[in-house]
């Protein structure tokens, strides 16, 4: 799928409280490189001023979680989605207990908001005094971080301790899906914990987000990785696709596709999000699919989506 564009979200008006989303938190004296041995992005390029994106694999180079890591005080939080919070968690602590690090669980201490427009640029400049710009560009002080996203169009998120003096002033709504709709369109893959060490993180496209970082030294899966990218073997990749109806969630759905009469496997979807009667997907599908190809969704057939463009190339 060589065509590009940014898919546009009907608004771009919003406040999400991101109820799915859990914090890791990371402290001590080696917190820095015991999760440099972990992950696939280069915790060393990590500061106050930026985030990064990457991901947590086993030893197959199978992906636990896709995080956002962030700087904040003296720990390193890693934002990820709840349902891999408890594996990835685990997994954290259980090679920690060898390094100078504490490794805990700490959603249930933070808030996490998702949102644009310039209602919500408002109220963060008021708790922060000012915007961050750049992509994944961070400011912070000690009421939290925010985060500039500019991918598929402006927008922030926000994560506050629950104690912080200053809050967002948010409503009741715990509706998530405009931000889940925005992700999928930024061409973001992730994994739930109906996909979790299903696939490498080059599936996820993961590569074209930069998180992935190939200059850095071992880390969990590394092997796998490197040889993925170096000898070519992946022959799956992400894809986003759309639908004229509104569903439930459907991560980890199976898709097929159709050749004559018969309908065959043509992939899984890790994330869905719907809104005003359109629901957009990110899947796993043959890395040569092209742009209009039609699936629909194995335990609803009458459920069909349509391959849209990508907002980066394959690689």
């Amino acid at each position: 799928m060589s065509q590009t564009h940014k898919n546009k979200i009907k608004t771009a008006q919003y406040t999400n409280k991101l109820i799915n989303s859990g914090v890791i938190q990371l402290t001590g004296e080696e917190k820095v490189t015991y999760l440099q041995g972990q992950i696939t992005a280069d915790v060393n390029k990590l500061t106050q001023k930026n985030s990064l994106l990457g991901s947590h694999c086993d030893f197959k180079g199978k992906v636990w979680s896709v995080f956002y890591s962030f700087l904040w005080q003296d720990t390193i939080l890693l934002i990820t989605h709840k349902s891999v919070l408890e594996k990835s968690f685990s997994e954290l602590k259980k090679y920690g207990v060898f390094a100078k690090v504490e490794i805990t669980n700490q959603t249930d201490n933070w808030q996490i908001t998702g949102g644009s427009g310039e209602q919500f640029e408002d109220m963060i400049t008021k708790i922060f005094d000012q915007l961050p710009t750049g992509d994944r560009n961070v400011i912070s002080n000690e009421n939290g971080i925010v985060m500039s996203v500019e991918q598929p169009e402006q927008r922030y998120l926000v994560i506050q301790p629950c104690k912080a003096e200053k809050q967002l002033p948010l409503g009741e709504t715990d509706d998530n899906q405009l931000w889940e709709i925005a992700d999928i369109n930024a061409g973001l893959g992730d994994i739930r914990e109906s996909t979790i060490n299903e696939f490498v993180p080059q599936m996820l496209n993961l590569q074209m987000m930069n998180a992935i970082d190939f200059e850095k030294g071992c880390y969990m899966g590394q092997e796998v990785v490197a040889r993925t990218k170096y000898l070519g073997r992946n022959k799956r990749a992400g894809f986003i696709l759309k639908t004229q109806t509104a569903t439930n969630d459907l991560s980890g759905e199976q898709l097929e596709y159709q050749i004559g009469e018969n309908w065959r496997p043509g992939g899984k979807i890790l994330r869905s999000g719907t809104d005003a009667e359109q629901t957009w997907i990110f899947a796993i599908l043959a890395n040569d699919t092209q742009q209009g190809s039609a699936f629909r969704v194995k335990s609803s057939p009458n459920t069909i989506f349509i391959a849209q463009a990508l907002p980066y190339p394959l690689q």
